[in-house]
């Protein structure tokens, strides 16, 4: 399957948490457990697949973390996680690609009103299984032939940034 590149993946926490078998099962004895898995799993693919990945979580006191490479986002009690996400794609989308990972119909729809491209939480899922699979064939093919190089693995930007640092 082919997908699109975005550069931002905004992703709806809870929606996912109930949407992934794995995760909802989890949350049933200890969704503290099931944030982490989800940030656990999504950590693996910055800044290979995306330059940043923003979960968002409704909470009650806000707050903005860094978390294994992954902005964590719990929201003020008074603000969903949807208003937080529509605010993030609105913001972010104007110089970047946003995508928003949520089955949330009416989230879907706000966010791609907003100029974000959308994906439900079963699409991402298959995604990162593709991207998982893709990046074992590279790592394969690369060891037989010259071992396994920096290039091969990072992202773009991050290759463009680190090219950067080594002129100054």
């Amino acid at each position: 399957m082919v997908f699109l590149k975005a550069d931002i993946l905004i992703i709806d926490g809870y929606n996912i948490v109930g949407a992934w078998d794995d995760l909802r099962a989890l949350k049933e004895t200890d969704m503290g457990s099931a944030r982490d898995q989800l940030i656990s799993t999504l950590s693996a693919y910055v800044p290979w697949c995306w330059e940043r990945i923003i979960i968002v979580f409704d909470g009650k006191v806000f707050n903005w973390e860094h978390v294994d490479g992954v902005e964590v986002v719990f929201t003020e009690g008074k603000e969903a996680a949807d208003t937080m996400i529509e605010k993030l794609a609105a913001g972010l989308s104007t110089d970047k690609q946003v995508e928003v990972a949520t089955s949330d119909y009416a989230e879907y729809r706000a966010a791609s009103a907003l100029g974000a491209w959308c994906i439900s939480a079963s699409a991402l899922k298959e995604r990162l299984a593709e991207q998982r699979n893709s990046y074992s064939r590279r790592l394969a093919d690369k060891k037989s032939d010259r071992g396994i190089m920096l290039n091969d693995i990072l992202n773009k930007s991050v290759i463009d940034s680190l090219q950067r640092l080594r002129r100054t």
